[in-house]
């Protein structure tokens, strides 16, 4: 008897405890949704790394000022700003914010942050050459350390979240307090992030009550998975899983990004040549690489993406034309061809190294048979990664992508990959006039006056021709199609925000 009350001892418990599990659950309620990205960074930290993209992208970190969809510069946690002098701007902090625990947002907290952001991430202290931030009642006044145009745009990177720094800070890596419309509740590395509702919320209430981000890299997976019903929303969808979602249970959303996927030229060799430059720019056919390609994919054949970034010379923009090309080779000295179709000069064929370090094979294969075409031999060779090109220099063209109106602004894209004297130009591409250019717009504080100086800079990039600027990639977001409020932008790290909600759940 003793042993028959145990078990229905046993059995009670196990009931009370299932029914408390149930309750629990119950009381969790609400509206949940389970969004699956690309990558995640190794913490939730904004300050640490490129951390702070991941926290933008799951709806829980917000700047002073944002990129709107336009691509146009709008306020965030400052609600107006001002250029005071060349060094100096005024920022005004929005009133009546509180952090997701209920602490209110000043601005002695939001310049604590800001200084953070500069301690911990020497990029952002690169970006934005701030030198000093100052306090003035509701106001901070941002001193940089020369006139520096760019630093509205420097201030939107996610690096520069606004963190609540009277929070634990120890704890920023796993649970930092921000103002965005959801809170990290729990973090897994390199596996899943957990997030609630923020109460707090100054721009609304929140459309969901609970998140689950998880960490899917692997393309086919993330598309299994939206498929088996594991979870609702992906971000990007390869163009081999695409047909999976093409029918009334899902929805497709995309735009064309900012972010452009080109193939750099080491000026240091043979490509010293302008007219070789040229010969390879009017030998590539975009339309059948963007073809290849697939999957919203859109033709460059210029610095920035279709309709973005600064007005240009159309006629100069890259296209395929293969007299054009021969005119150019011939310009180079190459002429004749020998038996195997490829160009010579002095009796020595046109052949070119390719570094390639991604995945995509048949962009490599259609561009390698491309220059044939045109007599130009190319041999692809694989590398681990693109920091590779910087240190060996033995290659001809090396594979890039670059978001390159990352923050609204293409000054840092034009400085770090263009100016003669950056680190990032691996294909040490060298002209005085762009240099002064890049100058002048790092100096300027006018908006319309930098993009004019930005598209003069395009128009002599375009004549060199230091890069084939190929196409420019889609960003993509699929999800079930009780999913409502997809915000979709140009820049990838804007995803989740307060809208995102879901039907039937």
């Amino acid at each position: 008897m003793k042993k028959m009350g145990a078990v229905i001892a046993l059995m009670l418990l196990a009931m009370g405890l299932l029914a408390g599990c149930g309750s629990e659950e119950k009381s969790a309620g609400g509206k949940h949704l389970t969004a699956a990205l690309y990558w995640f960074g190794e913490s939730v930290d904004p300050a640490h790394e490129w951390d702070g993209w991941t926290v933008t992208r799951i709806g829980a970190g917000e700047t002073l000022v944002t990129v709107s969809d336009k691509m146009e510069f709008a306020p965030q946690l400052a609600d107006k700003w001002e250029s005071v002098n060349p060094t100096t701007w005024r920022f005004h902090i929005r009133e009546n914010v509180k952090f997701q625990d209920g602490e209110a947002m000043t601005p002695e907290l939001v310049k604590a942050s800001l200084e953070r952001t500069l301690k911990e991430s020497p990029r952002s202290q690169k970006s934005s050459k701030i030198k000093e931030i100052k306090v003035d009642g509701q106001n901070l006044l941002i001193e940089t350390s020369e006139p520096y145009g760019a630093l509205v745009a420097a201030l939107t990177e996610p690096a520069f979240v606004i963190i609540d720094t009277k929070a634990d800070l120890t704890k920023a890596d796993s649970a930092p307090v921000l103002t965005g419309p959801y809170q990290v509740v729990g973090f897994k590395k390199g596996e899943e992030i957990q997030l609630k509702k923020n109460e707090y919320y100054w721009d609304g209430t929140p459309g969901l009550d609970t998140l689950t981000v998880k960490n899917i890299e692997d393309d086919n997976k993330r598309a299994m998975a939206l498929q088996a019903g594991d979870v609702e929303l992906i971000q990007r969808c390869n163009s081999t899983s695409r047909s999976l979602f093409e029918n009334d249970k899902y929805k497709i959303h995309e735009i064309t990004g900012v972010r452009v996927y080109m193939f750099r030229m080491n000026l240091d060799r043979m490509l010293a040549d302008v007219h070789l430059r040229r010969a390879l720019s009017y030998a590539v056919n975009y339309d059948d690489l963007v073809k290849i390609e697939g999957n919203g994919t859109a033709v460059a054949g210029t610095l920035f993406p279709p309709h973005l970034g600064p007005s240009y010379q159309e006629s100069l923009r890259q296209h395929m034309d293969l007299a054009k090309a021969a005119e150019e080779l011939a310009a180079a000295g190459y002429t004749a061809k020998n038996a195997d179709g490829y160009v010579t000069k002095d009796g020595k064929e046109l052949e070119l190294t390719v570094n390639a370090w991604g995945s995509k094979t048949e962009i490599y294969e259609a561009l390698q048979n491309q220059l044939k075409q045109a007599g130009i031999k190319a041999t692809i060779r694989r590398i681990q990664n693109s920091e590779e090109s910087k240190t060996k220099r033995d290659f001809d063209l090396t594979e890039s992508n670059w978001i390159t109106l990352g923050t609204n602004d293409p000054f840092w894209y034009l400085d770090q990959t263009l100016r003669s004297t950056s680190e990032e130009n691996v294909g040490h591409y060298s002209n005085p006039e762009v240099d002064r250019l890049i100058a002048r717009m790092g100096d300027s504080a006018d908006a319309k006056k930098r993009l004019a100086l930005a598209g003069q800079i395009e128009d002599l990039v375009l004549q060199d021709t230091p890069s084939l600027y190929l196409f420019s990639v889609a960003n993509q977001v699929v999800a079930t199609s009780n999913v409502s409020g997809v915000y979709m932008h140009p820049i990838d790290y804007y995803l989740i925000t307060k809208d995102l909600t879901i039907a039937g759940k």
